[in-house]
């Protein structure tokens, strides 16, 4: 974070928010930047009177948004044939991408809107988002809503905790970390759970 802070300290205004512009956009894309703390940053620069709140924030929204979008569109266009590919169809069988599909319709909202939040799991999850056919306008509402509670709150953090933003920042990547962890033990209590599911009508048949 400090080398990014003191590179777009160097430049004029104008294209401080075109940098904060397409570092969120490439963070979209998996660059491996949190977008957390490019937008810690953004606040940093307002507090230092760098920069602006407003125009800020629509730079954020736009950057993060768009960068959702773009990976979603990548899912939608070609995940599907990279699906039906030769290796990838003895792994993913016809039965599997449908239940794929089936999870989408009963939990895509949660997933989209959660995936937000933790850094690690967004990309992949809006991936399949566009993958498993979910609408765009779906995708778009349900991840600007995520966005919404996100990008105003760490640009207020990068403000008022000005002085401390080494700190914050800190903070923050561990607390991502935590996140992070916990969405895997999730996903494999829940794997452990659908695997009991489908051992025990065949136990309980015996």
């Amino acid at each position: 974070m400090a080398h990014e802070t003191f590179f777009l300290l160097s430049y004029s205004e104008p294209f401080i928010y075109a940098g904060l512009f397409l570092i969120l956009l490439l963070c979209g894309l998996g660059l491996p930047i949190p977008e957390e703390l490019t937008l810690l940053t953004g606040g940093f620069f307002v507090h230092l009177g760098i920069i602006r709140f407003y125009p800020t924030l629509a730079v954020g929204f736009l950057g993060i948004l768009g960068g959702d979008l773009a990976i979603y569109a990548i899912g939608k266009k070609w995940g599907p044939e990279l699906l039906h590919h030769q290796i990838l169809r003895k792994i993913i069988t016809e039965s599997r991408l449908e239940k794929g599909r089936q999870f989408f319709r009963d939990h895509g909202n949660k997933t989209i809107f959660i995936a937000r939040f933790i850094s690690g799991f967004r990309v992949p999850a809006f991936f399949a988002a566009g993958t498993m056919g979910i609408k765009v306008g779906r995708f778009l509402l349900l991840d600007f809503l995520g966005a919404l509670i996100l990008i105003p709150i760490l640009i207020l953090l990068g403000y008022y905790f000005g002085a401390s933003i080494w700190w914050l920042a800190e903070v923050i990547t561990r607390i991502d970390y935590l996140l992070r962890i916990l969405a895997v033990l999730a996903c494999v209590a829940a794997l452990v759970f659908y695997l009991w599911l489908r051992r025990k009508p065949s136990s309980e048949s015996k």
